[in-house]
């Protein structure tokens, strides 16, 4: 073989290793036999570098040198205990873990409210998840409001119903009187008592004629 032919040879040696360290960023264009050879020989053996990620936003660095293609990065053991079926949505796949998660059972109330004048908010109690139902009972026979009522039983007439003060329904004690008619003679009789009690607005207290026969016989 030539001089010529093995400088030749040499030459084609150093471009094919210029291109490859070139496109690995380690040498330039330009670069001599010696700059690649001192290239590669500053190229540091990594050998396998492994790595774990803990966090969704966590990057794991790759240094710069040689690889033998047995390195790793994977999620930290204490993370992928996590992956597990029951921790995960149903019909969520989550990094090839197909979760099986539906959700507890809930802790439900049953609640009975009375009606009042004033706006009530019914909510479950401490230890409660939500109101599975709300009975809401009749109405209060004193739901009203007859704080203002001021009659009485003798002023409400016999037989009638009203509502006292105290809410109770009670019935009136006040005779009715209808239309009552009585007579004095202005002699012996002089008043006619008025008896208590409802009295129709058509009785009549009336004079006798003994008064006129007397002052006739005078």
């Amino acid at each position: 073989m030539s001089i010529q032919s093995e400088i030749m040879r040499l030459q084609g040696l150093r471009g094919a290793l210029r291109t490859k360290l070139v496109a690995l960023g380690l040498a330039q264009s330009t670069a001599t036999l010696a700059d690649c050879v001192s290239a590669v020989e500053g190229m540091e053996n990594r050998g396998g570098v492994s790595g774990t990620i803990s966090a969704a936003e966590e990057r794991c660095g790759i240094p710069a040198g040689y690889h033998n293609g047995q390195g790793t990065v994977s999620i930290a053991p204490v993370e992928r205990e996590k992956l597990r079926p029951e921790n995960i949505k149903l019909g969520v796949m989550l990094l090839g873990v197909a979760g099986s998660y539906t959700g507890e059972e809930s802790i439900l109330q049953e609640k009975t409210v009375t009606p009042t004048k004033s706006r009530q908010l019914v909510t479950a109690d401490q230890g409660y998840d939500a109101l599975s139902r709300v009975t809401v009972e009749p109405i209060p026979a004193n739901y009203a409001d007859v704080s203002g009522v001021t009659a009485r039983a003798g002023e409400v007439l016999a037989n009638r119903i009203f509502v006292a003060a105290d809410g109770s329904e009670t019935a009136g004690a006040m005779p009715n009187n209808g239309a009552v008619s009585a007579s004095i003679d202005g002699l012996n009789t002089v008043s006619y008592t008025i008896p208590a009690g409802y009295h129709a607005g058509t009785g009549k207290v009336q004079l006798t004629g003994d008064i006129e026969t007397a002052l006739a016989a005078i």
